[in-house]
């Protein structure tokens, strides 16, 4: 359940990232900011620091860990690497 409820985070961070994104750079009329390349940032560093916790805290092994983090941290990255590619 929490690996769902992260990846549903980083689905909504993305979509903020890529509105506002979208938003500054239509206000400026020109390319001032890629809001998927700085979501990978971000969501790369929550979700390392969600697997440290999951680590460190929960008690889960380093090698359960990497499997989930496969899909919270992949999932939403290769939508933004897809939004990054296309220049929607």
């Amino acid at each position: 359940m929490h690996m769902l409820m992260m990846t549903v985070i980083g689905l909504a961070l993305l979509a903020g990232f890529w509105f506002v994104g979208r938003l500054l750079n239509r206000r400026a009329g020109r390319a001032v900011i890629n809001g998927p390349r700085v979501f990978l940032l971000v969501w790369a560093a929550v979700s390392f620091y969600n697997g440290y916790i999951g680590v460190t805290k929960a008690g889960y092994s380093v090698q359960a860990e990497l499997l989930v983090h496969v899909v919270v941290f992949g999932l939403p990255a290769a939508i933004a690497v897809f939004l990054m590619l296309r220049k929607i």
